[in-house]
C-alpha cells in the first residue's frame, strides 16, 4: 500500500512540474504588476495542501484503527 502511495505522488508530482513548467509564462491578455510572483508561488503551494490533507487523511484512519483495537471490536 506505500509502495502504490509514493508511485501516486511520484506521478502527481512529475505531472504537476510537466504542467508548471508549460503554462509558467501565461500571463494573460492584460498584465497585471506582480501577477508572476503570485502565480509561481500558488503554483509551489498548492500541491502542498494536497499532500497536507493526505497525510491528515491517513492520521485519521491509524485513528481509528487504534480505537478499535482498544474497544475489542
Amino acid at each position: 500500500m506505500i509502495e502504490g502511495f509514493l508511485v501516486a505522488i511520484g506521478i502527481y508530482l512529475a505531472g504537476w512540474a510537466l504542467a508548471a513548467l508549460c503554462f509558467f509564462r501565461i500571463q494573460g491578455p492584460v498584465p497585471v504588476p506582480g501577477r508572476f510572483r503570485r502565480d509561481a508561488r500558488d503554483a509551489l503551494l498548492w500541491p502542498v495542501w494536497l499532500m497536507l490533507f493526505a497525510v491528515l487523511w491517513l492520521i485519521e484512519l491509524r485513528r481509528q484503527e487504534f480505537e478499535k483495537e482498544l474497544t475489542g471490536d
